[in-house]
């Protein structure tokens, strides 16, 4: 469980991730990787036992953040290990060699829709990705892909787009078909609704900040800075990304192994252009 979005702000564009997970996970320090295809470089969020990326963001702005997805059905969908390994390639891939959010964008939804051999990815996801919709680099956008496999025989990939504003996701379909409804799953509606509520006071990378370390819910899975006596059992913050792009470089904020309440984010040293 996670929470992801974008904010605009004047030139600038924000994406954030807090990354939430159950098994207390190893995450390591940020690096920067060689890319190709006209992206010289990209910072690269790994953790230990995978092999790609969990979020992460180029040299020309081109930012990627992800989150899992719950439906009503969540028991009929089944990604091994081996196909969660080529789903993490395809969220690097995304950056590492696309200069365009709508580049990037397509790369995911194409891996969605054959992950080879025309065989669609078998479980729903939701991936966030922005930037500038041109190389020129003269519109920024932000595309939320909601990725649900044979939805009823209707198209499999959705997707909301802004171009300012700001934008949040957790865990839950806009317009997918079968998203967990909220007695089932109650976390992910309280928090976007918290998330929305802080970025309609303050939709800027101020805000961001804020909404990262907020524990409106105390210190419980329901808020989205996360913490828990139940270790192993319930989610908790563990990582987080908060990547600031302009037309002429990329930077990135983060913590690992924590949460951004009780330690604070850090920036990254190296700053892409």
């Amino acid at each position: 469980m996670c929470t992801i979005g974008t904010v605009f702000d004047g030139g600038s564009i924000h994406t954030f991730k807090q990354c939430d997970l159950i098994p207390i996970t190893a995450f390591n320090s940020p690096d920067v990787r060689a890319g190709s295809n006209g992206v010289n470089s990209y910072i690269a969020m790994t953790r230990q036992g995978s092999p790609g990326i969990w979020a992460g963001v180029n040299d020309h702005g081109v930012a990627f953040v992800a989150a899992d997805t719950y439906t009503t059905t969540a028991a009929n969908y089944y990604a091994s290990s081996a196909q969660g390994e080529t789903l993490f390639a395809a969220y690097e891939a995304s950056i590492s060699s696309h200069t365009s959010a709508t580049e990037a964008a397509q790369s995911l939804i194409d891996f969605y829709r054959n992950t080879g051999g025309n065989t669609p990815f078998p479980a729903p996801d939701i991936s966030l990705i922005s930037g500038w919709a041109d190389p020129q680099k003269t519109q920024p956008i932000s595309i939320l892909i909601e990725y649900m496999p044979n939805p009823f025989n209707q198209d499999s990939v959705r997707l909301i787009t802004r171009t300012g504003g700001f934008f949040v996701s957790t865990n839950n379909f806009r317009l997918q078909p079968n998203a967990v409804d909220y007695a089932a799953n109650h976390s992910t509606y309280l928090r976007l609704q918290r998330a929305e509520t802080i970025l309609q006071v303050d939709p800027s990378h101020q805000g961001i900040k804020t909404l990262l370390s907020d524990q409106y819910y105390g210190q419980t899975e329901l808020s989205i800075c996360r913490e828990t006596d139940y270790l192993g059992i319930e989610f908790h913050t563990q990582a987080t990304a908060l990547f600031s792009a302009s037309a002429g470089s990329a930077q990135c904020e983060y913590q690992i192994n924590g949460n951004p309440k009780t330690n604070p984010l850090s920036l990254f040293p190296e700053i892409l252009s």
